[in-house]
């Protein structure tokens, strides 16, 4: 049964309360605003959820609210808020971001119920096995691809074509990871972003925002949307999983990071704990440097809070924790006595990155660690930057697929997996049919739009991890790892067939492609691989065109 603190200053009000949560799986405790009610509510303890009005009668409803997860053991409990009023007249008095639900009055039995539920939810989303992913996106190629990766990475999947049905899909299962597409009907996914960072039991989900072509002006609206972070097209699963990483979905993980302190005072302890509640951080506390040393085997945290006061030590303290950790990354802050003030300056050569002076005071110590975090937040947005900046180099702009320059650097590392782990290496090159026709009858804007619907079948319909580029001009290929002859050929042909299928613009043009297709080493050498496939696009071309010819035929 689900503990859950009401706070009301309506006698009327809290009988209806009680009322309607009889029987319901909810155990309910009742408090009023009053300062010396709400430390009852706080000693009691043990609660799953607390309901708080927006407007109290005898305190601030945030700073109530602050109060109780200042309490470590508050910490995972969900905070609803009853109100008559819309989400957007409640900005001027609450952050949206402290709650995880809205109650709206007046409500009935029904509404009340379902609303402590989704507020709760964050429950059943620890206790899955296996994380869920919610991918939506308007093409079904592309929701099969991406639940494939999903899937090969311990993920369940569910799946939604629209912006709209997905933010109904989220608010029923809860995933653990979204991963969205930019442009969809109904919602597109800045949108679909958008909405769902105003949804206080869902703006806590890590969502990715999935895009052909990313660029300045769209990292910014992504992350001003509330997404955390970018896949482009075509998406490949080592990208995923590196994402994947990096917003720590893999273990569930919901927390902003962990924070290992040593120290001996449990009283020194306890008041870090308290103070770092704000973090909404995993805190795990070691009395031996022993214990630190098994924990940093096994973790990486993300702050290390070092009590250097009882340690005689103090600066090999300060290097073998560094040491262990193997980067500059994590923060180190050494805490010290007075008497200590002289090894300021030698701790941080030794490896920590902050000094505190006991006695300190929580707000110190809070400024200190937030300065810290902003400063980390920075240095990640500009490795995502300059990772944006990079994969703009290798881009082409007009489709989206990769260019040239990364085709000659993916060729090359795939060639040497190859030849390495002895596995097969595919290779189709594509060229439009008649596309100087296109140009001189429609214009180079109808051969532009011709081109992008080329690649955009490309990327939804290329197979497993294969890279797809733009050669050159109206020529595309593929590279395809890990994958025999008939395989490639097989892709080639379902991707020769949808080209010729589909009508674009507004002139109705049906564009054939021909293509020539090799493999190695079934067919070709390292050193032939391209050129072998370039002689069967030849072949194609002379025997008819809109057609595909592989390097065995040409035996």
């Amino acid at each position: 049964m689900k503990q859950l603190a009401i706070i009301e200053d309506s006698q009327a009000l809290s009988s209806v309360y009680k009322a309607f949560l009889n029987d319901s799986g909810f155990e309910v405790s009742v408090f009023n605003s009053t300062v010396s009610d709400i430390n009852r509510l706080i000693k009691q303890g043990g609660f799953n959820l607390v309901v708080c009005p927006c407007f109290p009668k005898f305190q601030n409803g945030p700073q109530i609210v602050q109060m109780i997860k200042a309490d470590p053991e508050f910490s995972p409990c969900a905070i609803i808020v009853s109100t008559s009023m819309q989400q957007e007249s409640m900005k001027s008095e609450w952050d949206l971001r402290d709650i995880d639900a809205i109650l709206l009055k007046p409500f009935d039995r029904e509404s009340l119920i379902q609303t402590l539920n989704r507020a709760g939810k964050h429950d059943p989303q620890q206790a899955r096995q296996t994380p869920l992913a919610l991918v939506i996106d308007d093409s079904k190629a592309v929701r099969s691809t991406l639940a494939a990766y999903l899937k090969a990475l311990n993920f369940d999947v569910r799946a939604a074509s629209d912006g709209m049905q997905g933010l109904i899909t989220a608010s029923e299962c809860l995933p653990d990871l979204i991963l969205v597409d930019v442009e969809m009907p109904v919602m597109d996914g800045f949108e679909f972003c958008k909405k769902l960072s105003q949804e206080p039991a869902l703006k806590h989900i890590p969502t990715v925002v999935v895009s052909g072509t990313i660029d300045e002006a769209q990292f910014r609206k992504g992350f001003k949307a509330g997404a955390i972070d970018f896949l482009e097209k075509p998406v490949s699963q080592k990208a995923l999983a590196a994402i994947i990483e990096s917003v720590a979905v893999k273990e569930n993980i919901s927390s902003t990071g962990t924070t290992v302190i040593l120290s001996k005072d449990m009283t020194l302890s306890a008041i870090l704990k308290k103070t770092l509640n704000f973090l909404n951080s995993s805190i795990h506390i070691c009395t031996r440097f022993d214990e630190l040393e098994t924990y940093l085997c096994v973790s990486t945290p993300d702050i290390i809070i070092l009590d250097l006061s009882e340690n005689e030590d103090k600066l090999n303290m300060c290097m073998r924790t560094r040491i262990l950790l193997g980067s500059d990354s994590p923060v180190i802050i050494a805490v010290a006595g007075e008497t200590d003030r002289d090894i300021m300056f030698q701790c941080f050569k030794y490896g920590a990155t902050e000094f505190i002076i006991k006695p300190f005071g929580r707000d110190e110590i809070k400024a200190r660690i937030e300065n810290h975090i902003k400063l980390k937040k920075l240095q990640d947005e500009l490795v995502q930057k300059n990772r944006i900046l990079e994969s703009l180099a290798y881009k082409d702009k007009l489709t989206g697929l990769m260019n040239r320059r990364y085709f000659d650097k993916a060729l090359k590392d795939e060639m040497a997996r190859a030849q390495a782990e002895r596995t097969n290496l595919s290779f189709l090159m594509i060229d439009l049919d008649n596309f100087k026709q296109i140009n001189d009858m429609y214009g180079h804007d109808t051969g532009d739009t011709v081109l992008k619907e080329i690649a955009a079948i490309i990327i939804d319909n290329v197979q497993g991890n294969a890279v797809s580029c733009r050669y050159g001009g109206e020529e595309f290929c593929i590279i395809y790892p890990d994958t025999s002859l008939a395989e490639a050929i097989k892709n080639g042909e379902k991707i020769k067939r949808y080209c010729s299928l589909k009508p674009i613009s507004s002139h109705r043009i049906f564009q054939t492609i021909s293509g020539g297709m090799a493999s190695f080493p079934e067919t070709s050498s390292a050193e032939n691989l391209v050129s072998d496939a370039d002689k069967c696009l030849y072949k194609a071309k002379k025997a008819g065109k809109n057609r595909i010819i592989a390097n065995i035929e040409l035996s």
